[in-house]
Order: C-alpha cells, then structure tokens, then sequence
C-alpha cells in the first residue's frame, strides 16, 4: 500500500514537471528573441544620421576662387582712372591672339585679350566716343556711350597656315556689367585693335601678365 502510494506521486511530480516544461519554453524563447529590437532601431537611426553627415560633408561645394568668370568678387588691378595709357612690350615679345574674356566683379568689369607666345605684351588705350580704324581711319560701330580703344603690340598678322588657326576670329565678344561688347577689329603692322564698348565713361586700369600671356583691363562699374 505505501508502495503504490510512493509511485503515484512520482508520478504526478514527473507529469507536472514535464506540463511546466512543454508550456513555457516556446514562449519564452520568443520573449528573449524580440527584447533587443528597440536598442537595433537606436543603432540604424546612428548610423543613417552619420550617413547623412558624410554625404552633406561629401556634396558641399569648394570654395570658389575668384577668376575671370565673375564667380566672386575681388579688388580691381592698378589704379584706374580715365587718362590715356601705354606699355612698350618686352624685347623679343612675340604673340597670338586667341581669346577674350569678359565678366562683372561687382564694382568692376574685367576683360581679358588673351594670348599664346612669348614676352610681356605692349600696348596703349586711349577712353573715346569715336573710336577709328588703324590704318584706314574710318569709325568703328559699337554699342554704347563711350568705348576704349585698345592697341596690343607684337602681334604679327596671320600669314601663316599655323598662325591662321591659332588666331581668334574678328567679331564681337558679349559684354557684361558696364561693357556692352568687346570688337576685335583687325590686326595691322603686328598691332591688334580692339574696342571696348562701355555704358558710361568710366575710369580703367591695364594691366600686362605672363604664363600664359594676356592684358587684362579693369574697369569700374
């Protein structure tokens, strides 16, 4: 009797045992699995941030320089004023004109005879409403009020095939801030003519520079 007593309560132990067992262990190994769901959203939301700063930090633009495109201001060159201007060029100067360049620089207007060769380029400016042709004197068109006139020397006449595909072409370069254009009219005796249509008379500088060679001439809007 106290035998069979002793096993039935092995028995109920053994199956409560097992009910307990089979009950909570799907369960709470599903717990255990979704616990650390939270602190993953707080790691990807770091690092989608750190992302962001990283491609901010990558697409933010340089600082521009300031040039000839007008992209930022800058002070204009020598000191300008109306009165007529000359440079004698450098022994053994020899040059090719191959460009204009014109952009406003907010209390200035730049324009640039750019050129391919060698030496530092000569030249004389004179501020006039009624700029003449080299050589045969007759008037220039242009728009605006006043123009300058520009004599670049040292720049023989395209009489070659390699020196004709080098120089630019004769015409008019678009203006901008006080310039309305800038005429490139002929070239004569190794002396290129240029004229540069302004809105206002207004007070300029020329300035010479090498590497690569060009005249730069700043004037005041």
């Amino acid at each position: 009797m106290t035998t069979s007593r002793f096993s039935l309560i092995a028995l109920s132990l053994a199956a409560t045992t097992a009910l307990l067992a089979a009950c909570s262990s799907p369960a709470d190994e599903a717990a255990d699995s979704s616990a650390p769901s939270e602190p993953a959203q707080e790691t990807t939301s770091s690092a989608a941030a750190t992302s962001e700063e990283d491609t901010a930090a990558t697409t933010s633009p340089n600082t521009i320089e300031a040039t000839t495109n007008g992209s930022e201001e800058l002070p204009p060159m020598g000191s300008p004023d109306t009165a007529d201007k000359q440079q004698r060029p450098a022994s053994g100067t020899d040059l090719v004109p191959v460009g204009v360049r014109v952009a406003d620089h907010g209390s200035f207007t730049r324009v640039v005879l750019d050129y391919e060769g060698s030496g530092s380029a000569g030249w004389f400016t004179t501020l006039t409403p009624e700029p003449t042709q080299q050589a045969s004197g007759f008037p220039i068109e242009y728009e605006g009020t006043t123009a300058i006139n520009v004599g670049v020397e040292s720049t023989p006449w395209p009489s070659t095939p390699e020196l004709e595909e080098k120089y630019m072409d004769f015409g008019t370069t678009p203006g901008a801030g006080v310039v309305t254009g800038v005429e490139f009219v002929t070239t004569f005796e190794a002396q290129s003519q240029y004229v540069i249509g302004l809105k206002k008379e207004s007070a300029y500088s020329v300035t010479s520079l090498e590497d690569p060679s060009r005249v730069v001439i700043d004037i005041m809007n």
